[in-house]
């Protein structure tokens, strides 16, 4: 009986532990830069539910509020694999934010809708960010689910890494194959 209590409290503690997103991480915490800290340091004011930084070589997420009532469950390959899609159009220095309003199944806690509330203004990215959020799911401590609406703040930077010829040998390869 009393092993069987511990062992249940073990399992408990173990997927809380990693079902936890108050911060999940892909990259070094070192490679940001002082003002997307502070875009990440949570803030129980703040609109969002998350924010997202996004970049070729980082994935950090930061929940602002409701930790005990939902948490993001954690994708580490997909979250990587974001990081290889933002990595494919890394040809310039900018850095754009974004912010997407997303509404749950209220009996299952799946993504319903991913609605775009302020663009980036860069297609590219914008596309980025609806497909991330159509791969989230969300786990629910209480066993309801709530919040079912939400927004989700996101900062992503491009980094440009490639000479100006090797980016038009590139984008004139594209335009080939896509003929």
């Amino acid at each position: 009986m009393i092993t069987n209590r511990l062992f249940l409290a073990l399992a408990i503690i173990s997927t809380a532990l990693a079902l936890s997103c108050a911060t999940a991480k892909i990259g070094s915490e070192k490679d940001l830069r002082a003002e997307d800290r502070e875009f990440l340091k949570p803030d129980a004011n703040a609109e969002e539910l998350f924010r997202v930084f996004l970049s070729s070589d980082n994935y950090v997420i930061s929940q602002m509020k409701n930790d005990g009532t939902i948490q993001r469950v954690v994708d580490s390959e997909g979250d990587r694999y974001m990081c290889s899609e933002v990595k494919a159009i890394d040809m310039i220095d900018e850095t754009r934010d974004g912010v997407v309003s997303i509404l749950l199944f209220p009996d299952s806690g799946k993504v319903m809708k991913v609605r775009p509330k302020k663009s980036t203004y860069i297609m590219e990215i914008d596309k980025i960010i609806t497909e991330d959020m159509q791969r989230w799911s969300f786990s629910f401590p209480s066993g309801v689910v709530d919040p079912t609406k939400f927004e989700i703040r996101y900062r992503v930077r491009l980094q440009k890494r490639q000479s100006d010829e090797d980016i038009m040998r590139e984008v004139r390869e594209n335009m080939r194959e896509s003929q």
